[in-house]
């Protein structure tokens, strides 16, 4: 886990350092700094793995930032993974694992990111000048100001983020999991294409489901630390642990409950830390510590927070570093590879309403008679032949934002075209899956985990984020039988039944009890009245909803638009 920026064209040396220095938590261990006919390569190394490689690596008249692991890197160098990129390169098939690098080859320089998108790259163009950056606070320091894009909001509240090229800042984009932007380095012109693509993957039988998550963690535990595991207590990060413990002979624990006992599972996670013998960290989270690493986390993050629980995850990946460790796997993927979602089989069952032969009626009544529950909106769609299934974090729907938002209503479609292109298939499994993997894994969970994890220096890897992994699930029948059907057939030889036969619980913790008595819902309607994005009563009517309990995740993505645009525009 590291941190570049770099600039092409008319740049400024001491901003160009200011810039880099921005982003020095994603890697306090060495900086680098690379220097040519305008250029500047700069690099924040957070060291993993051979302390003794080269912070910018050289080869062969090439020049590279890595930002992430290269699994594989032994097939191509003997001794650190970043000079394996110049050396794998254009083969970037070849290259396992999670990455955002850019090369120098030549007179051009490309900026890489791996199929699931791991790893974060945004750029910038403006007239002389070409910046790309991990984050986009080295873009804006460089810069001084950013200016906010409007249009942004629109997508923000359907998904909890921006699932395509566009950010939140006009003239920032960021690249997508499996693309490379090709820059010329004299006349600055640039293409992006795809080199791996979700819609190329093809069903592989070849090993056992057990055999490749094997391979999976132990590729992931390679470096010079020890590796813990975020343990929850499901299914998903319970087997990681027992996997772990199997290679590694030990293995050590992280997991975070609440005061109030009716959200905490830390019951759940002690069973499996029992079962495992492992050296197990158990981390309460109360309401001052959530008011106190909101602020923190909001000052932070480059763009709105589109999940509640970065702020309890970002407490925990706090303590994971004061308890010595740099490296954590965690369990992101299980649920959209082996459709863990309940929600994923309730859809299915609504898309055969389409196949109704007599549904004009119905849709005629749907769009009569609105209603602002989710399931109002499924069917409205399932009756009007509108694709139905728009990624399992979706939020707000179409017409829920026009009762909000004061400006004018996109088509969520219109957002998230490209991703459902390279997911349709006739098999509705394999299409919400590979859905999933872009808008909510891709846009919103794994920014999320990146921005906390490296935040505090600490890398964190996902296991089941594995190609290898996603090629052999993907079409295999069994995945429809009932949730998780697969991973649990392989769990019940290494945990508890009882953690596998258990009812999967989502996550949740009491961030409405702690709010609806702070001073935030007040301030929601004071920032609101300044700037002017939200409908007064409708805003009202949701706070007073989510105090019940009600559209708790519409009220979550508004609040932090809020309080987020507060601290970067006003």
């Amino acid at each position: 886990m590291c941190g570049f920026f770099g600039a092409v064209g008319e740049f400024n040396f001491y901003k160009a350092k200011k810039a880099l220095n921005s982003l020095l938590h994603r890697g306090k261990d060495s900086q680098a700094i690379y220097l040519s006919t305008n250029l500047f390569l700069g690099h924040n190394r957070l060291y993993i793995l051979n302390s003794s490689a080269p912070t910018i690596g050289f080869k062969n008249k090439k020049a590279v930032v890595l930002n992430g692991e290269i699994y594989n890197y032994l097939k191509f160098h003997p001794t650190t993974d970043t000079l394996a990129i110049p050396l794998a390169f254009p083969n970037l098939k070849a290259l396992d694992g999670m990455f955002a690098f850019a090369l120098l080859e030549g007179d051009y320089l490309y900026l890489v990111k791996d199929i699931f998108g791991k790893k974060p790259l945004y750029y910038f163009f403006k007239e002389n000048l070409f910046l790309f950056a991990s984050e986009i606070k080295a873009i804006e320091r460089y810069l001084g100001t950013l200016e906010f894009d409007p249009q942004s909001l629109n997508s923000y509240l359907s998904f909890g983020s921006i699932p395509n090229s566009n950010t939140f800042y006009k003239g920032v984009k960021k690249l997508l999991g499996g693309e490379v932007l090709k820059l010329n380095l004299k006349t600055l012109k640039s293409e992006v294409f795809k080199f791996d693509s979700f819609k190329e993957i093809k069903g592989s039988f070849s090993s056992s489901v057990e055999e490749i998550l094997k391979r999976s963690v132990k590729k992931r535990l390679q470096g010079d630390f020890e590796v813990a595991v975020l343990l929850s207590g499901g299914v998903d990060s319970s087997l990681l642990s027992a996997l772990v413990k199997q290679e590694q002979g030990k293995v050590s624990t992280f997991s975070i409950g609440y005061p109030q006992k009716r959200y905490s599972e830390l019951s759940f996670s002690k069973e499996v830390a029992n079962h495992l013998k492992s050296n197990h960290y158990e981390i309460i989270f109360n309401k001052e510590q959530f008011l106190e690493n909101l602020e923190e986390i909001v000052l932070h993050f480059d763009e709105p927070i589109g999940d509640s629980a970065t702020i309890p995850l970002f407490y925990l990946l706090k303590k994971v570093k004061e308890s010595g460790f740099k490296v954590v796997l965690s369990g992101e993927g299980a649920d959209e590879l082996f459709l863990g979602y309940r929600q994923y089989f309730e859809i299915q069952d609504i898309y055969k309403a389409r196949e109704l032969r007599y549904k004009n009626w119905l849709r005629n009544y749907f769009k009569k008679h609105f209603s602002p529950n989710r399931e109002w909106e499924l069917y409205k769609r399932a009756f009007s032949d509108e694709e139905i299934f728009r990624g399992s974090c979706e939020v707000f729907s179409d017409l829920q934002k026009s009762i909000f938002l004061k400006s004018k209503v996109n088509d969520s479609l219109e957002e998230i075209e490209e991703i459902l292109l390279e997911a349709k298939s006739k098999d509705l499994w394999r299409f919400f899956t590979l859905v999933d993997l872009r808008i909510r894994l891709e846009h919103l969970y794994l920014k999320k985990l990146d921005m906390v994890s490296m935040a505090v220096g600490v890398e964190a890897r996902t296991p089941f984020l594995d190609k290898e992994l996603l090629e052999r699930v993907i079409d295999d029948p069994q995945r429809a039988l009932a949730p998780k059907t697969i991973l649990k057939e392989v769990a019940k030889k290494y945990i508890p039944l009882t953690i596998i036969q258990r009812k999967k619980k989502g996550f949740s913790y009491p961030f409405m009890e702690w709010l609806k008595d702070s001073d935030f819902p007040a301030k929601m309607v004071k920032i609101n009245s300044e700037i002017g994005v939200f409908k007064e009563d409708s805003l009202q009517f949701l706070i007073q909803s989510a105090k019940r309990n009600r559209f708790s995740r519409h009220f979550w993505l508004v609040f932090s638009f809020l309080i987020w645009f507060e601290k970067k525009f006003l």
